[in-house]
């Protein structure tokens, strides 16, 4: 069977053939890490294994299982101690274990937690402080943000899914920190990323779908694997949250998620605060025609309307800090009532629901067209996707093993 005609396939009929595919080559990936927080110092650990440092290919120092280092940014250099003394002073460097070793890193200043890596970390000092970036295969670093995004226990299928979708996301927005001499960062601005996987269950999902991604039915590129918490019993087409047609975010009726933690919500304001904000908000009250404040949406609808005045429910929710745009509003006495149902944007993948239909029985395939449709499973090999090569970089030069 050609390339060709797997791409032409649905995705009920590939389940077999992708649960066979594995790619021909490893692709690595640069993770920005700790994205953002404008470091000045940090602890370097072998939290396994032996470490070694580099500096431009030169080995410079090891790091023994169990022991740390200690960075510290002065004057456009990073000043490098261990418990007995200097070490040195560096530009650049970059840290490689052991196949099975970790590389634990813990920001000191401005303080955050410690998180285990795998394979290659580059710190090296950029604008003023200290950039860490972790180079790591495509396959390892998504296992490590499908726990990042969802955490553990939940259903084998879901995470399957979930793993698609975040290698989805890796490679239709590859170039996204090119010119920051990366792919990817590791916070919302991209996908969350705290290193290493440590669960089984999670690290074998991503290998049972390695490499598969997916892609439109006509056009064959990454979609916009779009995904919330909660949808609240109907999902968000992307033309209405954000306006842009995708004919694979369209709404789907969703009855999986009715009973999870985050369906429904609630919020109350007075009557005169509701009355003074859409008054902000434009509406000019006329004395001769009745106010009706009441608002249903039994589905999703883009505005709330008062007469002739509408105003977007996205509007709404984000000055009001609401959960969702799917919510109806009521007066009960001197209070307006905005019950809700939902928690996020809506468009794509309901997690709360996915995760349902994974205890239920649904397969990962069926999971995802459920909420994505017209796309198709893709090795990703079969795309030709120009991917940045940031391995020649001179600052950030690293040892051939």
């Amino acid at each position: 069977m050609s390339k060709f005609e797997i791409r032409k396939k649905t995705i009920s009929g590939l389940l077999f053939l992708f649960a066979m595919f594995q790619m021909a080559h490893a692709q690595q990936v640069w993770i920005s890490l700790y994205d953002g927080q404008q470091i000045k110092s940090l602890a370097v650990s072998s939290y396994s294994g032996t470490i070694n440092a580099f500096q431009n290919s030169q080995k410079q120092f090891t790091i023994a299982d169990g022991k740390s280092i200690y960075i510290t940014l002065h004057e456009g250099k990073m000043l490098v101690n261990d418990i007995n003394g200097p070490m040195g002073s560096f530009s650049t460097l970059s840290f490689q274990g052991d196949p099975e070793a970790m590389i634990r890193v813990k920001p000191a200043d401005p303080l955050n937690e410690a998180r285990n890596y795998e394979e290659t970390v580059f710190i090296s000092v950029v604008d003023g402080h200290i950039q860490i970036i972790n180079q790591i295969d495509a396959e390892l670093y998504i296992a490590g943000v499908i726990q990042a995004e969802v955490g553990l226990g939940k259903p084998q299928e879901f995470y399957k899914a979930k793993a698609i979708i975040c290698r989805t996301y890796l490679y239709g927005h590859i170039n996204r920190h090119q010119p920051e001499g990366f792919h990817l960062c590791d916070g919302t601005h991209c996908q969350a990323y705290k290193g290493k996987c440590s669960n089984e269950a999670v690290c074998s999902a991503a290998d049972a779908t390695k490499g598969i991604i997916l892609v439109g039915s006509k056009d064959s590129i990454p979609i916009l694997a779009a995904y919330h918490s909660n949808c609240g019993g109907e999902t968000e087409s992307a033309k209405n949250a954000w306006q842009t047609n995708m004919p694979y975010l369209v709404p789907v009726t969703d009855p999986y998620c009715a009973t999870q933690p985050n369906a429904t919500w609630e919020k109350t304001v007075s009557l005169d605060e509701w009355f003074q904000y859409i008054m902000k908000k434009g509406f000019k009250p006329d004395p001769s025609v009745l106010v009706d404040f009441d608002f249903q949406q039994e589905r999703r609808i883009p505005d709330y309307a008062i007469n002739d005045f509408k105003l977007q429910t996205k509007e709404i929710r984000n000055d009001l800090n609401l959960r969702s745009t799917f919510f109806s509003i009521s007066v009960v006495g001197e209070q307006v009532l905005l019950k809700g149902r939902g928690y996020g944007h809506g468009v794509g993948l309901c997690q709360e629901g996915a995760m349902e239909m994974g205890r239920r029985g649904f397969k990962y395939g069926e999971i995802i067209s459920f909420y994505y449709k017209y796309v198709n499973l893709v090795p990703v090999s079969d795309l030709r996707i120009k991917i940045p090569d940031f391995s020649t970089n001179t600052s950030i030069a690293t040892s051939r093993r």
